[in-house]
């Protein structure tokens, strides 16, 4: 399970987070608290969506304890998938990517975790409705809801 889900989840807490080794620190704990409770798993989604579940509650947990983020800069350590040809796109891809990051971050509860699954994660809407225990159609109008929000963060920051 580790080797087939721990790069989404990582992504996933990683988009949360906005922070590399607390992203991986609340992976391996989603996997603990998965191995723990593996005999609850009743079968009724699937397995994905399950950790995806347990994600979120390790993530709402650490923000118990920590209401305030351990680390406002941007992680620039993961790999970056841009392939171009020149120094100035690759800059610029990367800037672009840091703006993007930084206006999700500034999203509200749940509309960022929605717009990270949906987005980064590709789940279906009816996957993001089971890990919030709320309908496909919650997951659809949230999901519109983030968009709208996120829009509204970008254009702000542009026009500074």
């Amino acid at each position: 399970m580790y080797e087939i889900y721990s790069k989404d989840l990582f992504n996933y807490l990683f988009y949360l987070t906005n922070d590399h080794s607390l992203a991986e620190e609340l992976v391996q704990a989603t996997f603990y608290q998965a191995f723990m409770s593996i005999h609850r798993f009743q079968g009724k989604s699937k397995v994905k969506t399950w950790l995806f579940q347990i994600a979120k509650h390790v993530y709402y947990k650490h923000l118990k304890k920590n209401p305030f983020p351990s680390n406002l800069q941007f992680d620039d350590s993961g790999e970056s998938l841009a392939n171009l040809d020149t120094p100035e796109t690759i800059l610029q891809k990367k800037e672009d990517d840091m703006f993007l990051h930084f206006a999700i971050t500034e999203l509200k509860e749940p509309y960022k975790q929605v717009m990270v699954l949906r987005a980064f994660n590709e789940l279906s809407f009816k996957e993001i409705g089971d890990i919030f225990s709320n309908s496909e159609n919650w997951a659809r109008v949230t999901f519109y809801r983030a968009k709208l929000q996120l829009h509204d963060i970008l254009m702000r920051e542009v026009k500074k």
